[in-house]
């Protein structure tokens, strides 16, 4: 059938901006992942990622306004990706084993890609103020989220967190973080199940310890 003789109920709706602004950003922060994931972040361009989204340089501007704004949506959208990810997890598995296990399923987010491609943005963040400045905020709202949903895991299941939650998942997630950089390096010799078995051992420990002060 000829298109001029379709009816306006028969042709295609058009999508709307917000959905094409929307699948831009999520085309450009994935290309950035994998950009970073493969070079580094000093080896990272805007004619690269723009390249790997298949847009325009000046498009990824037009929706990030800076570099350092482009890096940090990165941390956002993969922290986004990584809650769900958990989420779907304890769903599947429940929360008693969740919270048994948590070390092991946090270490696994690590190794991801999209992990690796955060650790590449926060080392690069030491020499870049904006970035630094911009990542600073972002990473406090993380963290308070992150103790905000493991105390509500605890509150589910009629348990109080421990006292020092917070301190737990700040040292937790920078020994994880580092072990998969260290894997990334070292490969077999990082000796990584050793060494996540000794953490848990730790974690466990540190649990029962008072206040610092006390």
């Amino acid at each position: 059938m000829p298109m001029d003789t379709l009816t306006q109920t028969e042709k295609k709706p058009r999508r709307k901006q917000e959905d094409r602004t929307s699948d831009a950003r999520a085309r450009i922060i994935e290309a950035t992942v994998r950009c970073l994931y493969k070079v580094g972040y000093s080896g990272v361009s805007t004619a690269m990622i723009a390249k790997e989204a298949g847009v325009s340089r000046g498009n990824i501007f037009y929706h990030f306004g800076t570099y350092a704004e482009l890096m940090v949506a990165v941390r956002d959208a993969v922290y986004q990706e990584e809650r769900q990810l958990i989420e779907d997890i304890r769903a599947r598995v429940g929360t008693r084993a969740y919270l048994d296990q948590v070390p092991r399923y946090v270490l696994a987010g690590m190794r991801r890609e999209p992990a690796i491609a955060v650790d590449e943005i926060m080392l690069a963040a030491r020499s870049d103020p904006e970035l630094s400045e911009k990542l600073r905020q972002t990473e406090k709202t993380i963290e308070q989220r992150a103790v905000e949903d493991f105390a509500a895991l605890y509150a589910e299941l009629g348990l109080e967190p421990p006292h020092n939650l917070a301190i737990l998942s700040r040292v937790a997630v920078a020994a994880f973080r580092g072990l998969a950089i260290a894997e990334l390096v070292q490969g077999e010799d990082a000796k990584i199940d050793e060494c996540i078995e000794y953490l848990i051992r730790l974690l466990q420990v540190s649990e029962t310890i008072g206040p610092i002060g006390e």
